[in-house]
């Protein structure tokens, strides 16, 4: 299985989601041995979700959950306020670690409540250093250098760094940083990666689905 997960991030109002959605449903075309997750802002799961559902192989996500189960914690969004709305959600994004000073603590507490949950998580590492929380599955590589600079990590060096990182077992090893429909096949190639978590390219519906297109190939 090849799985195509594509980030918002802070991007999007409702409208220019909405015309995502539009462009993305009538292009879209399932195949088998190809998941496609999506990860909008929280204002846009119920919409994303309702609109997608009867698409066969693509599911929506959280960016990230809170690291607190429940309570007088204003402005989160637990683990268990999205139970059965969403089945995975990110966690530990270079970008929360950077700019919300998420540590490993704070990271492996959000684990345990995505898990306690039903909600899986899609958890990511920067190097080697990064530590995995038990009970992870899905694990994503995605070195900082590489994220939104368009300058994307060699495959045989994401090869490289993959077996230096103690990986759970059975574990599905997906690469982030600058893929794209022209690199993602030299990954994919090396028979060694899952998959791609997407930024940028996520914004653009056709570019995104040419991603997809590439893992339906290989």
């Amino acid at each position: 299985m090849r799985y195509i997960l594509g980030n918002f991030k802070a991007n999007k109002t409702r409208s220019e989601m909405q015309a995502w959605v539009n462009e993305f449903t009538k292009a879209y075309k399932p195949h088998p041995q190809v998941t496609v997750g999506l990860f909008p802002q929280m204002t846009h799961l119920d919409y994303l979700s309702a609109s997608l559902s009867h698409l066969q192989n693509v599911f929506v996500g959280s960016q990230t959950i809170s690291s607190y189960a429940e309570g007088s914690f204003t402005g989160e969004v637990t683990a268990q306020a999205l139970s059965g709305l969403i089945s995975y959600s990110i966690i530990g994004h270079s970008e929360r670690r950077k700019f919300f000073g998420e540590t490993d603590d704070v990271l492996f507490d959000k684990v345990t409540h995505a898990k306690q949950n039903g909600i899986e998580p899609i958890y990511c590492i920067r190097n080697d250093q990064d530590p995995i929380p038990d009970g992870v599955i899905y694990v994503a590589y995605e070195p900082v250098a590489a994220i939104g600079t368009g300058q994307n990590e060699p495959p045989e060096a994401t090869c490289a760094m993959k077996q230096k990182i103690k990986l759970p077992p059975h574990s599905i090893f997906i690469y982030g940083g600058s893929v794209n429909a022209s690199n993602a096949v030299e990954y994919f190639k090396t028979n060694e990666i899952d998959g791609f978590l997407i930024g940028k390219v996520t914004l653009d519906p056709q570019e995104f689905l040419a991603v997809v297109n590439v893992a339906k190939s290989h």
